[in-house]
């Protein structure tokens, strides 16, 4: 776990095959402030250069749990940053707010969907086919018409541990700013010039009107306008692929 302080911010861990826990930070003073004022249990600071963490110190989990209560009972402050800036200094205050920002990014993130019978799978693309309440299809621009796409689906490459479902909600959100929610998979697999995807139908949850770096832009269409524009991409092996998904959807639809 990620623990920010008005003392210091630390990382906690349990490494494999010990009992106790590891709490590391990147200030030998955190830990100093810590072991102070509510964990005096903590044990002397260790220091390994070249890690991600150079300062470290274990404690057993009954003592941490006592010293994270302390922490609990300890909060008297109504604004966090300010509190950190008033302890430990205006530096610490905004190195925190910019950790805060980068954060506000959850509040886009699309929820997570049920788990899947199947994982995805390495060398598998994973996308969808949106629709609006008008009935509208979404497509995305390439930028620089990347492969030779004009207007495409929006898809992509699974992380690690994700679900068919998962990757192609998060692919759709990260390239077009659209939170998709599925309701049905698109029957069959899409062989593209590089790789075969699954697309699911989905409609929409929110639109967050962020694009990624790699889309210029994004459009709501009739699926008769659809197909005009997926024939516009010189990529042959590519716009048939799409051409195959936008008639699949477009049946499933009914």
């Amino acid at each position: 776990m990620w623990l920010f302080t008005t003392i210091g911010f630390f990382s906690v861990v349990q490494k494999d095959g010990e009992q106790h826990l590891t709490v590391r930070s990147r200030s030998s003073a955190d830990l100093d402030s810590l072991r102070t004022t509510f964990m005096p249990e903590l044990s002397a600071t260790i220091t390994k250069k070249g890690t991600d963490y150079p300062f470290r110190a274990t404690i057993t989990k009954s003592a941490f749990s006592k010293g994270m209560a302390r922490i609990g009972e300890s909060i008297d402050y109504h604004n966090f940053k300010d509190e950190v800036a008033e302890r430990m200094g205006s530096e610490r205050a905004h190195t925190y707010h910019h950790v805060w920002s980068a954060l506000k990014r959850i509040e886009n993130e699309p929820v997570r969907q049920k788990p899947a019978s199947k994982p995805a799978m390495k060398g598998m693309t994973y996308g969808g086919v949106v629709i609006n309440t008008e009935g509208k299809l979404l497509l995305r621009e390439p930028k620089n018409h990347y492969d030779g796409y004009v207007w495409t689906f929006p898809k992509g490459k699974p992380e690690p541990s994700e679900t068919e479902e998962e990757a192609a909600v998060r692919e759709v959100w990260e390239e077009t700013g659209v939170v998709g929610c599925i309701t049905r998979r698109i029957p069959g697999e899409f062989q593209g010039s590089t790789s075969r995807s699954i697309f699911f139908l989905m409609t929409v949850e929110r639109e967050t009107g962020a694009l990624d770096d790699e889309t210029e832009s994004i459009t709501w269409v009739t699926a008769e306008e659809a197909e005009k524009r997926i024939k516009q991409t010189p990529n042959q092996i590519g716009r048939k692929r799409d051409l195959a998904v936008l008639k699949a959807a477009v049946e499933l639809m009914g």
